[in-house]
Formats: structure tokens, C-alpha cells, sequence
């Protein structure tokens, strides 16, 4: 092989001496800098809901919404006359997620139905042991099935007479409860509440001036805040047996049995010094099978009748039941219902005896959320008979 030739001197400067020129050399380049720290992302979507969360879990938020208008129509026979109207009976939204911690939960839920807006659920939950929470704010009485069940979830267009008979609604308290109203195989909740409602009052006073004879009315702000605790203690503990959905009435998803039992007990004091109290007990029930549904429950209710809450008395009893069956699986229900509350303090029938005979049927589009509902309601009170009043309706429920 030819031999390489030797590399060029460096370059000598003009003035012919031998130090070597240096050529400019680029600057060495910074050290890399670090990577930003990744801004916290989130995820949005829809799942049984509009949501958006966290990627850590920490912060979350869901959104549901659903509206029932309804038509009905009420026949009398004393006076004989029909009364029909349009009304939109619930216009529900609703929120609910988590913050700071997958431990520390919250829901907020207001109502825009019937002309006027009211705060139906406010309440925080923290998970203190493995599924025992502490929840604090406002919601649903814990006392019976069909109470805590949803409005959008009935078979009939709307609760039975037991319901309101023995004062199921809303109430602002704490509580210590499990996953009760998911239907763990063992429900249970134990709460302390005001034992006034969720409902506001207004308070009025007149003071009439001795000297002109002028009165005056002060007439507070309504409020919801009782002057003084009762209180109400309010326990439930249930069976649910086969991944029952124990608070959905119809069975829209079919298959072989599945049933639940609960217990409930209403226990009020005294504290606010009226001598009004009451003392209240129910048992209730459902099963499912193959399409077919049943459900009911038994109530019974002391009435205070001395100056202390140990003097009671026997003052309701009642019952209902109800049954259906998806005629057209996933489709079409068919559903009817009798129920019974009874006033054991007057020896006359009164206002408080109450029958209940209702019939209807519902069309499930996309199940719960764009059902068509309708029903005809025969309500016996007092000394009436059942066709004195009938009553008809018919409406949807729609919602995300």
C-alpha cells in the first residue's frame, strides 16, 4: 500500500515565528436542563353522568340531571267534577364527586319543579375505616325501602300512601353508616337529626301598643334551623342477597332470585318542650325474579300523649304492596299496588284512614332515564268510598 503522508504543520503567524495559531473554538454547550414538572392532567366524559377527575383520584365531579313532567287529572264525585293540569312534578340537578382524598366525598342536589327552588341534598361523607363513613349535612331519612329508593326508580308514578303517612322526606343531621344505599350484602346506618324537616318556616309575632291600640307584625326570615333540637335517632339495617339492586323497584335486569329485608326504627325526643313526639317502627321487603317484582313494607307509630315521650300511645299502623312484571323484558312493566294506614286514636273514620288501589304501566326507552309512566289511583279516605276520588297520570322521567 502507498504510504500515508504526513499531516500539514500548523500554520506559523505572519511575523514568522513559530507559535501556532489557535482557530476560534465554539463554546461548550449548557448542561441540559431538567424536565418541567408535568402539569396535573385531568380526564372528562360520560359515564352514568357528565364527569371530569383527576389522574390521582383526588378531585372529582359528576353531573346528573333529570325532569318529570306530568299531566293529570283528578275526578270527584262530591262535587262531581274533573280538575286536570300540566305540571313538571321534579326537575332535579345534581352533583357529586370527591375532593382532596378518595376518603372525603360530597353531594349537592337541588329541585326547580313546581315553580319554586329548594335544596333537596347538601351532605359531606369521610370514610374513617374501611367502609364506615361519618355523614354530616341534609338527605333522605334513612326509615324506609321506598323512601330511600329514587323517584325516577318507582314502579308507580309516585310513592304509596304509607309513605307520607308516617313522615318519610328530608332532614339535616349526622350519621354513621356503611354503603347502605348501594345494597351491600349488610346494610346499615345510625343517624341523629333535628327532627323537623328540611322544609322552612316562617315565624310571625304581634305586638299591639296599650296605649294606641296599634299592633305590629315581626315576621321572620324563613329558615329550616328548629329553635330547639327534638331530636329524631334514626336506624336501618338490611339483608340483600345475589346482587340485589335493592332501591330500583322493577327488575330490568332479570334473572333468577334476588330479595332483601330491612328494619327501621324512628325514635324522637322531647328537647323542644311542645309534647309532641313520636315513636316509629317498619319492616319492608323485595324480591326479584325473572322479570317479576315485589315490594312492601308494614309501619307502625305512637303518638305522645303526657308530658313526657314514655307516655305514648298507639296513634297509625299501615302497610302496602306492590307488585310487576316486564311484560316485554327491558321494555314494558306492568304494575299494580294496595295499601292501608290506619288511625287507631279516633274511634270515626278521619282524614288519617286512607286506601289505596293503583294500577299502571311504564315503557323503559332507555331504562330509567326515558321511562313513560302511567297510572290510574283510586285513594279512599275516610268515610268515602274508592271511586270518590279517582285519579289519573301520566308522565315521563328523563334524565343523564
Amino acid at each position: 500500500p502507498e504510504p500515508v503522508p504526513p499531516a500539514a504543520p500548523p500554520a506559523l503567524p505572519p511575523d514568522g515565528t513559530t507559535t501556532p495559531v489557535i482557530e476560534d473554538v465554539p463554546p461548550p454547550l449548557p448542561a441540559e436542563l431538567p424536565p418541567k414538572a408535568a402539569k396535573p392532567a385531568g380526564t372528562a366524559g360520560f359515564d352514568k353522568g357528565f364527569f371530569i377527575k383527576s389522574d390521582d383520584g383526588k378531585f372529582s365531579l359528576k353531573l346528573n340531571g333529570r325532569v318529570q313532567p306530568f299531566y293529570t287529572l283528578t275526578r270527584t264525585t262530591e262535587p262531581r267534577d274533573y280538575a286536570s293540569a300540566f305540571e313538571i312534578r321534579r326537575a332535579r340537578l345534581s352533583l357529586g364527586g370527591n375532593i382532596h382524598s378518595k376518603q372525603l366525598s360530597y353531594k349537592f342536589q337541588a329541585d326547580f319543579g313546581k315553580g319554586f327552588v329548594s335544596l333537596k341534598d347538601f351532605h359531606a361523607d369521610l370514610e374513617v375505616a374501611e367502609d364506615t363513613w361519618i355523614r354530616v349535612g341534609q338527605w333522605k331519612r334513612p326509615f324506609s325501602r321506598q323512601q330511600i329508593n329514587s323517584s325516577s326508580k318507582l314502579e308507580v308514578t309516585d310513592r304509596a300512601i304509607t309513605d307520607k303517612a308516617f313522615g318519610a322526606g328530608r332532614d339535616i343531621g349526622i350519621a354513621i353508616r356503611n354503603d347502605y344505599e348501594k345494597s351491600p350484602e349488610l346494610e346499615w346506618i345510625v343517624g341523629v337529626f333535628n327532627g323537623t324537616g328540611d322544609g322552612s318556616r316562617i315565624k310571625s309575632v304581634t305586638t299591639i301598643d296599650d296605649m294606641t291600640g296599634d299592633a305590629t307584625t315581626v315576621t321572620t326570615l324563613p329558615t329550616n334551623v328548629p329553635a330547639k333540637l327534638k331530636p329524631a335517632l334514626i336506624a336501618r339495617v338490611g339483608l340483600n342477597r345475589n346482587g340485589l339492586k335493592g332501591y330500583d323497584e322493577p327488575d330490568l335486569e332479570g334473572g333468577p332470585l334476588r330479595w332483601g329485608v330491612g328494619a327501621s326504627v324512628w325514635l324522637e325526643g322531647d328537647y323542644d318542650d311542645d309534647d309532641k313526639s313520636n315513636q316509629k317502627v317498619e319492616l319492608d321487603y323485595i324480591a326479584k325474579v325473572e322479570g317479576f317484582s315485589t315490594s312492601g313494607g308494614v309501619y307502625a307509630q305512637t303518638e305522645q300523649d303526657g308530658p313526657g315521650v314514655a307516655d305514648a300511645a298507639k296513634s297509625l299502623v299501615g302497610f302496602h304492596v306492590q307488585a310487576g312484571y316486564m311484560a316485554m323484558p327491558k321494555l314494558m312493566q306492568v304494575v299494580a299496588r294496595y295499601g292501608l294506614v290506619s288511625d287507631l286514636v279516633a274511634d270515626d273514620k278521619t282524614a288519617r284512614d286512607q286506601q289505596e288501589i293503583s294500577v299502571g304501566a311504564n315503557y323503559f326507552g332507555y331504562g330509567h332515564d326515558a321511562k313513560l309512566a302511567g297510572a290510574v289511583r283510586l285513594i279512599k279516605t275516610g268515610d268515602a268510598g274508592f271511586t270518590d276520588v279517582i285519579l289519573f297520570e301520566l308522565g315521563t322521567n328523563i334524565g343523564f
